[in-house]
């Protein structure tokens, strides 16, 4: 896969973001209030490989918490020699509605196609070939519900394509690379017994036997209902795995973990009038809090997890496992003593897969080693 950075938003006919910097990180930015918009434009490397689409990345953040704001890109096509520049051209529209991050001002990547409505590697009925201009203008328009009132920075734009390059997988992104090692070691160049569906749901297995340890944690607000004791974990938080901590809005200290559902019980039934919830415990996928809110807020509790990653896939939407590129091994030695137990009846596949299972083992041990997780700050929530 290739990206193509943009280094220059043109202004177009409507409202235009402004340019602003992070006072802190002093990373540049532009600034996108609803109805801004403009538009940059490529030509299609040499190297461009025909048939597969093109996608938009953005990199950008808010200070607003889980709302709402969509792009639009409206894709055009021109080919030299062929096309009048002042003639209408081959166009498509797509659009990406997203909700923002769960913390204030994290770094977000948004990818998009931006070709293939109607075929892959095509504006409407023209083949995209190396050579052609590509123009893009990229708006932002209304969201369906709850939008984002706040401007949108975007610290980076850029266009991601599949290119000729030593790859063998037709995967994108890292996935890409860890399929050709596990074809490599498994000595088979093509899918004959190793298809791609194959490897790819092993990945993902690895994925959550990673996630199983409480390897991946983060902070994610959940609402708080007037009264209501119980709140449902699976829907509050997106691969909710377990709960580490947990705060209440506006209050420095972080709320009590009881040792079972029975002292929640006792607590409840001496009173259960609602006050600052000071004490939860977790049963089964719900959190049961006492006192319960007083008030509905929608940023209530701000409980500190552990969760698992969306499932990778091979396009472009998810190609980039959530760890730094030096434990693909890790994903490879999984496939790979998965491999060898689907086919553990063949002479010497119980030998590689005890191999290949001893080599995982001491792959994750090294990951898991190296990831102390975090404490969350004692600091005050709103």
């Amino acid at each position: 896969m290739a990206v193509i950075s943009i280094e220059t938003l043109i202004p177009s006919s409507g409202a235009v973001p402004s340019n602003g910097y992070d006072a802190v990180s002093l990373a540049g930015f532009t600034e996108w209030e609803v109805g801004d918009e403009a538009r940059f434009s490529i030509v299609v490397p040499e190297t461009y490989r025909a048939g597969n689409d093109f996608y938009l990345r953005i990199q950008e953040s808010s200070p607003s918490l889980s709302l709402r704001h969509k792009w639009q890109v409206k894709t055009l096509l021109m080919r030299p020699e062929v096309n009048v520049t002042d003639e209408a051209a081959v166009t498509e529209t797509f659009s990406l509605e997203c909700q923002d991050a769960s913390t204030a001002d994290r770094l977000t990547t948004r990818t998009l196609p931006v070709t293939g409505s109607a075929k892959q590697g095509q504006v409407q009925d023209h083949v995209i070939s190396p050579g052609d201009v590509l123009c893009f203008i990229l708006r932002r328009v209304n969201a369906s519900a709850q939008e984002d009132p706040a401007a949108i920075k975007v610290f980076d734009v850029s266009l991601v394509a599949r290119v000729d390059d030593s790859a063998d997988s037709d995967c994108a992104g890292r996935v890409g690379k860890i399929f050709d090692t596990v074809r490599d070691l498994f000595n088979e160049a093509t899918g004959g017994f190793l298809p791609d569906n194959f490897i790819l749901r092993s990945i993902n297995r690895c994925l959550q036997d990673i996630g199983q340890h409480n390897y991946w944690r983060r902070e994610t607000w959940m609402p708080a209902e007037a009264g209501e004791n119980r709140v449902d974990l699976l829907e509050a938080i997106a691969g909710y795995q377990d709960v580490h901590q947990v705060h209440f809005s506006g209050q420095t200290a972080p709320m009590m973990p009881l040792g079972s559902f029975e002292e929640y019980e006792e607590l409840k039934t001496g009173s259960n009038a609602t006050g600052v919830p000071e004490y939860y415990a977790v049963q089964n996928d719900s959190m049961y809090v006492w006192p319960p809110p007083a008030t509905n807020l929608a940023s209530g509790f701000c409980a500190y997890h552990s969760y698992l990653p969306a499932d990778l896939t091979c396009s472009e939407e998810n190609p980039t496992p959530p760890l730094p590129a030096a434990n693909d091994m890790l994903f490879v030695y999984f496939v790979l003593k998965q491999a060898f137990l689907r086919d553990r009846h063949a002479p010497g596949a119980e030998v590689k897969f005890q191999e290949y299972s001893g080599l995982y083992e001491q792959a994750k041990q090294r990951l898991l080693g190296e990831k102390d997780p975090p404490k969350l700050a004692l600091r005050p929530y709103r």
